[in-house]
């Protein structure tokens, strides 16, 4: 067989599966493949009007302590220092926020600060759940 009779079975081999593809779905298919692709949730930012009376249930806690928290979510950057996090342990990279107390740190942790992820990516983590990271993470630090 010669190269263009190759050439032009390949490209009516494509063009078969480009139609076959195109062919209309099954009834009922389509309106599945939308519920479980819609998304989920809608975007809020803070001081705008996003619907009013709306509001989110804390997260549940799940029981972890401090440091399975930090070695789950907060390992990965303060353990090194990516992204500018503070060293676990290091007295001086924790001292000033230290000084502002465990409410002031919390809310950082809740709301992200510069590349830290709100939550530390933690999305069920409790208040007292992420206490006790922060405690692990400054332990020697307070010392």
């Amino acid at each position: 067989m010669s190269s263009n009779a190759k050439n032009i079975l390949c490209l009516a081999a494509t063009i078969a599966a480009a139609a076959a593809l195109g062919q209309a779905v099954s009834p009922g298919t389509e309106a599945d493949v939308a519920e479980r692709t819609r998304p989920f949730g809608e975007l809020c930012l803070k001081g705008e009007d996003c619907g009013g009376g709306l509001v989110s249930a804390p997260p549940a806690a799940t029981g972890q302590s401090g440091e399975e928290v930090y070695s789950k979510y907060c390992h990965t950057c303060h353990a090194t220092g990516l992204n500018e996090a503070p060293k676990t342990g290091d007295a001086e990279a924790w001292a000033w926020r230290l000084e502002k107390g465990m409410d002031a740190l919390l809310q950082t942790t809740r709301e992200g600060l510069d590349l830290m992820p709100a939550n530390g990516l933690c999305m069920t983590c409790s208040d007292d759940e992420l206490k006790a990271a922060i405690d692990h993470m400054t332990a020697t630090a307070d010392e």
